[in-house]
């Protein structure tokens, strides 16, 4: 978390005593600021991250379809490749009619994720520009967010995520969308704009379920509303486990079912903190 910078300043004063007083008074001004200053950072139960996501899991999201005479999506379509400084998700590798959904995750088992506040974030970027002229590599969206699914006791998935549409044939291209649900099958709601480029942009999440808050900032787009809560389906386990998640899925074909584009994404410099309350 952020934390609020003072200067301690020492005063000179004119004689022994009163610069004695002011020592002792700088001194302790010097500890309280520390304390202020280092408080949180010592309640941090649980430290993550790294330069790629060497360790992560790859699956098929949901954001899929497949054209009349295509194979289902499968894991086949994905691949998530760890480079030295970032990692690189990829949809629709093998070029076909379909919509594939890539979703890159570290998840942890661990009850104190119900109880902890969680801070993460990391950095992404496109490598190649979506646009209508592009028929070799072109998107839908960009994704991530941070769930805890609560199997254990009230069997809700707790969290906050993001969307960037980047279909250039929408008409919400560039749009970017915060998830939001209430114990129901949720919704994407629009939050602002970031314009399509290649440029690297930051996402920060805070994520507070015994306080039922979340932000979500992704460069200088805030939502302080971010909290979301989902019912999942009976199969889901009993287990309590935290899940921090990045996603890309590839151009929809429909309705001409002509693009064979590859999607892409870049992402680096992940951090995840537990902060005990």
């Amino acid at each position: 978390m952020r934390q609020n910078k003072a200067n301690v300043h020492r005063i000179l004063g004119k004689g022994a005593l009163i610069g004695s007083l002011v020592v002792c008074l700088a001194s302790l001004f010097a500890v309280a600021y520390t304390t202020s200053a280092y408080a949180k950072q010592n309640m941090t139960t649980h430290h993550y991250g790294g330069k790629n996501f060497a360790g992560w899991d790859t699956v098929v999201g949901d954001g899929i379809y497949a054209a009349p005479g295509e194979a289902p999506v499968s894991t086949s379509d994905i691949e998530t490749d760890n480079l030295p400084d970032y990692s690189l998700l990829q949809a629709n590798i093998q070029r076909r009619v379909i919509m594939a959904h890539n979703i890159t995750y570290k998840k942890i088992i661990d009850s104190q994720a119900l109880t902890a506040a969680h801070e993460v974030g990391y950095t992404f970027r496109l490598p190649y520009l979506p646009s209508t002229s592009n028929t070799s590599e072109n998107a839908q969206t960009l994704e991530g967010g941070l769930f805890v699914w609560d199997g254990a006791n009230t069997r809700l998935d707790y969290g906050a995520a993001f969307q960037w549409r980047l279909n250039p044939w929408a008409p919400d291209f560039g749009k970017l969308y915060a998830w939001q649900a209430n114990a129901d099958a949720g919704h994407w709601a629009e939050i602002g704009y970031l314009k399509p480029d290649t440029a690297w942009h930051h996402l920060e999440i805070r994520l507070d379920i015994q306080a039922r808050q979340a932000i979500l900032n992704v460069d200088n787009i805030q939502d302080t509303s971010a909290f979301s809560s989902v019912t999942k389906p009976a199969d889901w386990g009993t287990e309590v486990a935290a899940r921090l998640q990045a996603e890309i899925i590839s151009i929809d074909p429909r309705p001409s079912n002509q693009i064979r584009a590859l999607h892409q994404g870049e992402f680096k410099n992940w951090h995840w903190n537990w902060l005990a309350q």
